[in-house]
């Protein structure tokens, strides 16, 4: 879990790597994607190609949740990325050409959210395993006793990152484990099922179980 710790370059592909194992696809030329760095009218910041390449060896997608877009030529100069629901995050594209190789990221078009695209990337990765889960609990509204019978069974992730947006929900984990925990949520994902018995003893009645799906 230390690609998380400390994140880094390198984090998106070690936490990748770690959580679902091996790429199970060969990598494969798409003549449209990625774009020639080297190309002005095919620019992209090289994390986001990054993204798209890593997720490209995966038959299993990285973003269920939300979608992870490839960029266009922008609205308002604004490349949206990642697309959920009822939230959006781009970045700036007059930054990025005028020489911000790692810009930092606006969500719904307004907000800067004082984090480069190379960490959110990272950020969006985890929020993905953890929010989009193959094994899973999730607890709404937690009492404060339950809250805390959860946090003594896992670490919470040294770097401030995981404090984004909100510090009152933090992430924790550990090799088996992610979880996003806070006031109002206690949401937990298990790289395998088994993983998600550590929480048996607390006789939480889950709101969601995908044990008992």
């Amino acid at each position: 879990m230390y690609e998380l710790d400390v994140v880094s370059p390198d984090s998106l592909g070690r936490f990748v790597y770690r959580w679902y194992g091996p790429p199970d696809r060969s990598p494969v030329r798409d003549p449209d994607w990625p774009p020639d760095l080297s190309e002005p009218g095919g620019a992209v910041p090289e994390a986001l190609v990054e993204w798209h390449r890593l997720a490209g060896r995966y038959t299993y997608p990285l973003s269920r949740d939300h979608v992870m877009l490839r960029p266009d030529g922008g609205r308002n100069g604004m490349v949206r990325f990642w697309e959920g629901a009822d939230d959006w995050y781009s970045y700036d594209n007059g930054a990025f050409r005028s020489g911000v190789l790692d810009p930092e990221v606006i969500e719904n078009d307004e907000l800067p959210t004082g984090v480069s695209l190379s960490r959110f990337l990272v950020y969006a990765a985890v929020y993905e395993a953890t929010y989009a889960p193959l094994h899973g609990l999730v607890l709404m509204n937690p009492a404060a006793e339950q809250l805390r019978g959860v946090k003594v069974r896992l670490r919470e992730l040294d770097d401030g990152l995981w404090q984004w947006p909100d510090p009152d929900v933090r992430y924790y984990g550990d090799d088996d484990l992610l979880a996003h925990l806070g006031p109002d949520r206690v949401v937990i994902a298990g790289r395998h099922r088994d993983a998600l018995g550590r929480f048996d003893g607390l006789a939480i009645d889950w709101d969601w179980d995908t044990r008992t799906l």
